[in-house]
């Protein structure tokens, strides 16, 4: 019987702990569970790269993820994507059953490319799915304001709303436990791919002008971390892999900056970033230097939590860190104007509000239409 608050989240993105699509999507089921949602996570278990699956494994864990969304459609209320070009047929199946579709849209078809050149071939076939299923939407939520402005302009309509990323306050905060018997370090949490400025961080600290006694920690794992690999030893660059979210909160908390020097490698970030890593350093409490990406940089610059820097800039990332190590002080205090900021408007819980305030009238019309038809 459908009771208005059943809703399917589809994730073909598969969610692995440590990485940022898995704390975006628990955190919203979460989040939506709290408000009297009853969500039914249905995950792909075998994509991305770091699966190690044959592409056409990771196709059937496609197929079989919206299989199982079929098989629950019946007794649904509501269909929320994590927006993926192979989930086109589970749109197409969901709006034929009169189901309310909810597009979550982290970034253009174009990130894809960055990780996957060879489907630039495909390039066109890609951006269509992503038009289909925006115009199929019920609603598409964005997490940037340029990303509004393309899914409008792709869609033709305006049923379209900013819901940010933001932190989990209760484990990323200024106060807890930190590294112990650490020098000052600056440190990057997140994965390692090609947008990241994995390369430009460490040229960063190999400069002269980073200063000493200041070390840079790498919190993360993914395609680029042959660059860390191939590192000879070095008393500056730790590459410490994949940690537990709570140990790279204490890691988070005890720098004396954090990273998110995103880099538009190929014109696919015009729209913006607004990247988890960003809003999780602030949360900790630490200053952040961010490369001069719109969302982002225009955060840092109204709040003052940080410094922003020319993109892939290495030179400019060295200057700023020997900036902050000889002025702690003001460091200290953006590093308090970010953790502020995520205390009134950076929460989980203040997201799932967002998003369960424009899904609820939705989703009670669909039901009290679907009832008028019984």
């Amino acid at each position: 019987m459908k009771t208005g608050r059943h809703l399917l989240y589809l994730a073909l993105e598969t969610p692995r702990e440590g990485e940022a699509a898995h704390t975006h999507i628990h955190e919203i089921v979460k989040g939506l569970r709290s408000l009297g949602w009853q969500v039914s996570l249905l995950a792909a278990d075998r994509g991305g790269a770091s699966s190690g699956a044959s592409y056409f494994k990771r196709l059937l864990d496609y197929l079989r993820v919206q299989w199982n969304m079929v098989r629950e459609l019946r007794r649904a209320d509501a269909v929320y994507m994590r927006s993926h070009f192979a989930a086109l047929p589970a749109s197409l199946i969901a709006r034929a059953a009169g189901v309310p579709v909810f597009q979550e849209i982290n970034g253009r078809p174009d990130d894809i490319f960055v990780t996957y050149p060879w489907l630039g071939r495909l390039s066109s076939v890609i951006h269509w799915t992503y038009r289909v299923q925006m115009r199929l939407a019920s609603h598409v939520f964005v997490v940037t304001e340029g990303l509004r402005r393309w899914a409008a302009g792709e869609t033709g309509h305006e049923r379209i709303s900013i819901v940010t990323n933001a932190a989990n306050t209760a484990l990323f905060t200024p106060e807890g436990p930190r590294p112990s018997e650490l020098s000052p370090y600056v440190v990057f949490i997140g994965s390692l791919t090609g947008w990241h400025g994995v390369g430009t961080m460490i040229r960063a600290a190999q400069l002269p002008a980073w200063p000493k006694g200041v070390k840079l920690i790498v919190i993360g794992d993914g395609v680029e971390r042959e660059q860390l690999q191939n590192l000879p030893p070095s008393e500056t660059i730790s590459w410490l892999g994949r940690l537990p979210q709570a140990e790279a909160a204490s890691y988070a908390r005890g720098a004396i900056a954090a990273l998110s020097i995103t880099e538009d490698t190929t014109d696919h970030l015009t729209t913006g970033v607004a990247p988890l890593k960003f809003f999780e350093a602030m949360a900790s409490g630490a200053p952040v230097i961010v490369s001069d990406i719109a969302f982002q940089a225009d955060l840092v610059r109204a709040y003052d939590t940080g410094w922003v820097i020319p993109m892939a800039d290495a030179e400019a990332l060295a200057n700023v860190v020997a900036e902050i190590a000889s002025q702690p002080d003001l460091a200290r205090q953006k590093g308090r104007n970010g953790a502020a900021y995520i205390r009134q408007h950076g929460t989980w819980a203040n997201r799932a509000e967002m998003i369960d305030a424009i899904m609820k009238p939705i989703v009670s019309a669909s039901v009290e239409t679907a009832k008028r038809h019984a």
